[in-house]
């Protein structure tokens, strides 16, 4: 008997616990954005009574990863388990379409109002045909139509008086039924119309929402007395990152250039952020963080079969270490300023841990579930430059001026595009990608008709051999640039010779002054400071002898 109470006790009080479920309302107050990522933090302020409870966070994205959910806040109570949970709702009962009885009633009226018009359409048609056949008899009559015999005048009169009133009643008949009709047709449009109305209305008014599994967080918490508090949540979702982007600029050739970071942040896992602070990492936690480990490497001499095997082996192996993602999205353009953005810069922080930067945006967005592109600025850095302007006599008469930055190592910065702008305007599109950039990246900032010069072709000197078909001629040129600027700059211009791949033809260098030559690839280099309104020259001359028979390409 004493085991029947026990047990009868322990049923009451799981009952108890397990009916005590409380569905809390929650908001996202902070979300970790990662570059292929997002981790969300939510938070809801609680009242619990003493013992076991189940507080439902619900409205959370269907892209949320399980393993990655956790729990705790703030309060006397103790967090016993934490799990996510897809509820299935249960499929709606049939609807009986009911609607107010006064649209019921109304729609009933106008069905039949339809019917009886349609009766009334029909009676008017048949009336109609009758009026005419009548009509038709009389005109066709033989006394109407002169072929007729009378035996007298008065007889005649008598015909033709009684023809013209029945004529004249008839044709008085069928225009009252012409009238008729289009107040028929009328009606008939106006109670179409309403009904169309009223039926859509009734459709409208039929259930249509989706029975979608709904997913949630259950958090268990055992309080020991009545307390209040607060429950956070946090849990991973795909369908979210970011992806970098530039804004490189330039005032004057004197000033630093100025680097805006910025990240084009996505979305689309079906909850949205509305004010939320936003952390920015560069991390990608879809990544495999198991080491990899390198096999023995044996070596053996050739054969098909042992090849085929060692190949399938090496698939299987870096099968088995492959990441689940690529590491970086492609940057997408974006050619808007936003001046909230430029602002926003200076409200975040950096944060380097072991493994990732993080960027700690002081700041509040708004980042819908629409899979577009919001731009949150991270932060603004002014980078060292020097200027020159760059010369390719050969191929433009015109100079480029282009800015030699330095200082961006320890920005942490992520490849992507960056958009050029200098004195305001925009000049073009680079991409910024630190793995592969020296210590000094170089910067296009676009033409500058300051700077002009010319490339001439001097008299061609020829020469030939006393014996044999060799021709030798000599070939300079000249280039003349002026500084039309109102200060001195520094100049690096560029020209070539050509180089031979035919033993028979040679090529020989013969002055090239104080350039740079490169007999590997016949390069010239000038490097030269040009005061204001001032001249400078560079003269170059090369050799070639070829067979005088056999035209060259080009020399």
């Amino acid at each position: 008997m004493r085991k029947l109470i026990l047990a009868a006790i322990l049923l009451i009080s799981v009952s108890a616990q397990s009916a005590n479920v409380k569905t809390v309302k929650s908001s996202v107050k902070n979300v970790t954005i990662f570059t292929q990522a997002a981790q969300v933090f939510r938070s809801s302020a609680v009242t619990l009574n003493p013992g076991v409870t189940e507080l439902v966070f619900s409205g959370i994205s269907p892209f949320i990863n399980p393993s990655s959910v956790q729990a705790g806040g703030k309060g006397n109570f103790v967090v016993l388990e934490v799990k996510h949970n897809i509820k299935y709702p249960e499929p709606p009962k049939p609807s009986d379409g009911s609607l107010p009885k006064e649209i019921q009633r109304e729609i009933k009226l106008l069905e039949d109002s339809a019917a009886e018009l349609g009766f009334l359409r029909d009676e008017m048609n048949d009336q109609k045909n009758a009026l005419q056949l009548e009509k038709d008899m009389i005109l066709k009559n033989k006394l109407t139509v002169g072929e007729g015999k009378s035996d007298s005048l008065p007889v005649l009169k008598q015909a033709m008086e009684f023809f013209r009133i029945k004529l004249n009643d008839i044709n008085a008949q069928l225009n009252k039924i012409k009238r008729n009709e289009k107040k028929n047709l009328n009606e008939n449009a106006r109670i179409s119309a309403r009904l169309n109305d009223l039926r859509t209305y009734k459709n409208s008014e039929e259930p249509k929402k989706k029975y979608e599994p709904v997913h949630e967080v259950i958090v268990t918490v055992n309080a020991e007395e009545l307390t209040t508090g607060t429950v956070d949540v946090s849990y991973m979702v795909s369908q979210a990152g970011w992806t970098p982007s530039y804004d490189l600029r330039s005032s004057t050739s004197s000033a630093p250039v100025q680097l805006t970071y910025k990240a084009n942040v996505f979305q689309n896992s079906g909850e949205d952020w509305n004010d939320v602070k936003l952390k920015l990492s560069t991390g990608n936690p879809n990544r495999s963080s198991i080491k990899p480990v390198l096999p023995a490497w044996y070596i053996n001499y050739f054969t098909m079969a042992t090849e085929s095997k060692f190949l399938l082996s090496a698939r299987e192996r870096s099968a088995d270490n492959a990441v689940s993602n690529e590491d970086l999205q492609k940057a997408k353009k974006d050619m808007d300023e936003l001046p909230l953005a430029q602002s926003a810069a200076n409200y975040s922080a950096m944060i380097e841990t072991m493994t990732n930067v993080e960027f700690d945006i002081r700041l509040t967005y708004s980042i819908p579930s629409d899979g577009g592109n919001h731009i949150v600025s991270i932060k603004k850095s002014e980078l060292p430059a020097s200027y020159y302007h760059f010369l390719v006599p050969k191929i433009e008469s015109e100079a480029f001026l282009v800015a030699k930055v330095t200082g961006w190592e320890d920005l942490n910065l992520l490849p992507g595009r960056a958009n050029v702008f200098y004195e305001g305007t925009f000049v073009g599109e680079t991409v910024l990608n630190p793995s592969i950039i020296n210590d000094t990246m170089e910067l296009a900032l676009g033409r500058d008709n300051g700077i002009t010069i010319t490339r001439t072709k001097l008299p061609v000197k020829e020469s030939s051999k006393l014996l044999g078909n060799d021709i030798t001629k000599t070939v300079s040129y000249e280039l003349r640039m002026k500084n039309n600027k109102a200060k001195s700059v520094q100049l690096i211009v560029e020209d070539q010779v050509p180089l031979s791949t035919n033993k028979d033809i040679k090529v020989e260098m013969k002055d090239f002054g104080t350039a740079d030559y490169n007999d590997k690839t016949g390069l010239l280099k000038w490097n030269a400071t040009v005061g204001t309104k001032e001249y400078k020259t560079f003269v170059f001359t090369y050799a070639v002898t070829f067979n005088k028979d056999k035209p060259l390409s080009m020399y």
